[in-house]
Order: structure tokens, then C-alpha cells, then sequence
């Protein structure tokens, strides 16, 4: 079997297409937990980082409401804030 040459980790463009996908920031602090609440909410979302509290989430596209409350609850309960318009 042949393989092609190795390939380093996706890019966050390319692990996210196709899906809605928010720019958050939070505490670095917070970034374990936040991990933990995206990991629990049912494949709602992932969880690509960045660095240190620059987050990147991004959903299905048929999850758009969940994703939306997954959002404001991470605002209200770690003061995650939004980097842009999701996209």
C-alpha cells in the first residue's frame, strides 16, 4: 500500500468547513473548561484553539439554534466574548 507524504494537523479552515463557526475569547484560565462544557453538549459544537483563550468553535450546520444558546450560555457563565460575526 502506497501512502502520500505526510501531511502536519489540519488548519482550522479546513477542520471547520462546511459548519457555522464563532471566534471567542476567553480567560486562558477558562479554556479546560470551556472544553469540557463544548465536549458535553452532545456534538452541539467543537472546540479548535487557537492559542492561549482565543477559541474557535464551530457546529453543524442543522445545530444552529443549540449552537447559538451553547454561545450565550458560555458568555454568561465564563465571559466568553465574541471575536466578529460568525461565519
Amino acid at each position: 500500500m502506497q501512502v502520500g507524504p505526510a501531511r502536519g494537523p489540519l488548519s482550522i479552515a479546513e477542520a471547520s468547513a462546511g459548519m457555522l463557526v464563532q471566534d471567542v475569547l476567553v480567560h486562558p484560565a477558562d479554556v479546560v473548561f470551556v472544553k469540557g462544557i463544548v465536549e458535553a453538549s452532545d456534538g452541539v459544537a467543537l472546540l479548535l484553539a487557537d492559542r492561549g483563550g482565543e477559541l474557535t468553535l464551530a457546529s453543524p450546520l442543522d445545530r444552529g439554534d443549540e449552537f447559538a444558546e451553547l454561545l450565550l450560555d458560555l458568555e454568561r457563565d465564563v465571559g466568553a466574548r465574541r471575536r466578529g460575526a460568525p461565519r
